[in-house]
Order: structure tokens, then sequence, then C-alpha cells
């Protein structure tokens, strides 16, 4: 049976605004950047050490007592993410160990060393930034608290002692309004850049789903100049596709390569709330290296907006294995109902994420079925083989698009397979019982599809 497995990572979404402190406020503002980013580096070089998370707030307690417990926890909180992102950077090669990262930049450290900066440059480089985490409980934000007064937007930022300072300050009217209810958490960022003030306010999407999975599956599969999706019902069977074409997403420049991105996931999210039906994808870190959108991270950038939007608009969301999905639904799906390999793949995706396996059935030797099942015999090995690796068998088998299928037996060497008996015939007719799936729908009856060019 079939695991649900619901995407648990809380969603964030992060409001871009501006802050406009008085030259008094600015030096405040400043002091107190620069105790956090000290209690940062502080946490940070004692993870390294590998000290516990207690042991670190206690040091940390008696070390920067002129910040509240909030702030404190602030420093380490950022100290966290920052090792935990070098951590991954060290794992894939591009660094050799957390202890060799400089705070404010290696590039800036070389330009001191040089004396093309000053130390006050560099110590403002390094301490540039302020953050406090939200609280539902205590308005959204304790030390950092959008209020209203005189009909403007000003933040209210906790000094210690129990005094305030109010700077003004912008947001966008939809995040003003949020943070000004104070029914939610929000987490608050203040960076000093080229000597102004920028705000960074991150909200958690915790929206229950309304569209699930009762009625089946919406697969997506995402190319290099096209966004395929495929329809299933409750048994998996398929009943729709669609091609939203995407000629030069990746070659765009980066705020059009944005806009694009999250006008494809709009669509892709309006189609599935059109079939009434939750969306699967391909899990990001098992997708091919070698694929070209992601090397320029444009495939990380839809997964991330599509799970986005899909969480705002209650549609949701599963991910699964894009193993062999190509190769399956090229073999399977794409003669049996006309349409294009990526479409069949996406179908192959959404079946997956309902839990159904893909069985080479028609394509099967003898050889096959006993490597299937792990039975003894002649050039057959001792243990059981799981499903993909047999298509991975078939993945470099001749195929030729509007004939017939050639028999596995009259192409096993270029495999390194010994045919062991005679093959199935793999032509199908709509009359016979084993079928690859049931109804069939003429492709693009949902929503029509649209191309926006690049």
């Amino acid at each position: 049976m079939f695991e649900e497995k619901r995407c648990v990572e809380k969603m964030q979404t992060t409001v871009c605004g501006k802050l406009f402190p008085t030259k008094n406020q600015a030096w405040e503002l400043d002091d107190l950047m620069r105790v956090q980013s000290s209690c940062m580096r502080y946490s940070y070089n004692r993870l390294c050490e590998g000290k516990t998370k207690s042991r670190i707030e206690t040091d940390i307690k008696q070390k920067f007592g002129e910040i509240n417990s909030r702030y404190r926890r602030g420093g380490y909180f950022r100290a966290k993410i920052n090792y935990k992102s070098v951590l991954e950077l060290v794992e894939a090669g591009n660094l050799e160990s957390p202890e060799k990262v400089v705070f404010g930049g290696r590039e800036n450290l070389k330009k001191r060393e040089r004396g093309k900066i000053s130390n006050e440059e560099w110590k403002r480089l390094r301490n540039n930034q302020l953050y406090s985490r939200g609280d539902k409980s205590k308005g959204g934000n304790l030390n950092l608290r959008f209020v209203k007064r005189n009909d403007r937007l000003y933040l209210r930022v906790n000094t210690g002692g129990r005094e305030w300072i109010y700077t003004p300050a912008y947001l966008p009217p939809k995040a003003r309004k949020r943070v000004l209810e104070g029914e939610e958490a929000y987490g608050v960022r203040i960076l000093r850049e080229n000597g102004s003030y920028g705000l960074r306010v991150n909200f958690e999407e915790n929206h229950e789903p309304e569209v699930g999975f009762e009625k089946g599956s919406v697969g997506v599969d995402f190319n290099h100049r096209t966004i395929d999706l495929a329809v299933t019902n409750e048994q998996g069977q398929f009943k729709d596709s669609k091609m939203i074409e995407c000629p030069g997403i990746t070659a765009s420049r980066k705020n059009k390569r944005e806009w694009l991105i999250g006008s494809y996931a709009k669509e892709v999210v309006e189609y599935a709330k059109y079939w009434n039906r939750g969306l699967v994808l391909e899990k990001l870190e098992d997708v091919a290296r070698g694929r070209r959108n992601q090397h320029e991270f444009t495939y990380n950038k839809f997964l991330e907006a599509v799970k986005r939007r899909a969480e705002r608009e209650g549609v949701e969301v599963r991910e699964v294995n894009p193993a062999y999905t190509s190769v399956i639904g090229r073999r399977k799906y794409a003669p049996y109902y006309h349409i294009t390999i990526h479409q069949a793949a996406a179908l192959v995706v959404a079946r997956r994420g309902q839990g159904f396996s893909e069985h080479l059935r028609g394509l099967k030797t003898p050889l096959f079925e006993a490597l299937e099942a792990g039975e003894e015999g002649e050039n057959v090995p001792d243990r059981r083989v799981h499903s993909w690796s047999l298509w991975r068998l078939t993945r470099n088998l001749p195929f030729h698009k509007g004939a017939k299928r050639k028999h596995l037996s009259q192409s096993l060497e270029t495999i390194g397979v010994e045919s062991s008996g005679t093959i199935a015939s793999t032509e199908r007719s709509p009359g016979e019982g084993d079928l690859p799936g049931g109804e069939t729908v003429s492709p693009g009856s949902g929503p029509s599809t649209r191309k926006v060019v690049a």
C-alpha cells in the first residue's frame, strides 16, 4: 500500500521592504547589528567545534549580555543556517572545511590586507544584519514589530532596557496588511546595503490542502523547452495531458526568467485545480545533474515556485524519484496513448505519486521475468532485481516512432543480455486486458495550452 508523503517542510514567503531611520536611529541599529553579528560568528565557531545547542546558548548568554535573549537566539539561528549551508558546500567539494568561511567575503578580506578598504569599512561589511524570529503569541514579532502610527507604517525596534525606537518603513500593501493584523508570526531581517537599510520579512505559508489525491493526480515533467502535464484517475489510468511551451526560459535574463517561471507555475497549479487533483513533482535531489535547465538553477526555481503557489492555493503536493520516467513513458505509454514522450513521462510521474509501479509486461523476456522474480537458473543472479534495473536494460534498445517495436530478442546483444526464450509480442489492441492504462481521452481537453514567448 502506498504511504502518503506530503511535503512536510513549511514554505516561506519573503517580502522586500525599506527602512528610513534618522541618523540617531541608524546608530542604534548599527550597534545592534555589531553585537548580534559577533554573537553569530561566535556561535558558528562553536558549531564547528561540535558543541551542543544548550552549551552554545549558555556561552552566548554570558558573553553577549547587552542584547536580550531573542536577539541572541536570532544570532544562533543565523549561525546554524550558515553552518548548514557550508556543510552542503563541503559535501559538494566546493569548500575544504567549515572553518575556511570568511564572514564579510574573502575578496573584501584581501582588499583589507592590501589597504584598499579601511578597518572601519571591513567591520561594517561583517556587521550588516539584524534578525529577529517571529512569534505569534507576541503580536507577530516582539523585538522587530510593525505598528501603525498616524496612518503610517513604522518598525518598532527593541534597543534593550525596555526602550524602543520607531523607524518609518515601507512594505507592499498585502504584506503591510498581514503584519498589522498581528495574527501570524513573521521574521524580520534588517540589511544595511550601500548606506541604506532594507527589510526582508518572511511569513510561513501554512494552508491546509483542499485539493488532494482522492480523484487522481497531475504529474509534471519539466524540460528545456516544454512543461508537460498528465492527469490520472484514482486507478492511475490516463485521463488528459497538456504541454506548456517555454522556449528560451533558461536564456532569459534574471528578472524576466523569474517572471516566466512564476507564470508557468501559476498555470500548472490552475490546471491541477481545474481537474481537482493533487500535483506530483520530481524530487530535486534525484534529478540528473546533466540537465541544462538545472545547471542554471531554473529547475530548482520552477519547483519552488510550483510548491509555493500550490501551498497558497490549497493544492497538495507530493515528490517522487524521477528515475527512468522517460524510458518507461517512451516504451509503455507514448505509443499507446499517442502522446509525446515527455507527456508519457509526466504520466509515469503521476502514477508513481499514487504508488503504482511500472512492470515491463509485454516487453519482458523469460530471462527478465526470472531476474524480476529472483529465480535460479543459468546467467541469472541469486537476488531479486528491482524493476527499474530491468527498465534500464531496455533504455538502449531500438525504437522507431510510428513503427512496430522490435522484439527484445533481436537487440539483446546490444545490452549484454542473452535471450533465453520466446518473447511475448508487444503489440496490443484496445480490447486486450493487459493494458498500460484504462480509458483513453484525447490529449489537451483541459484548459487551453498557452505559449509564452521569452
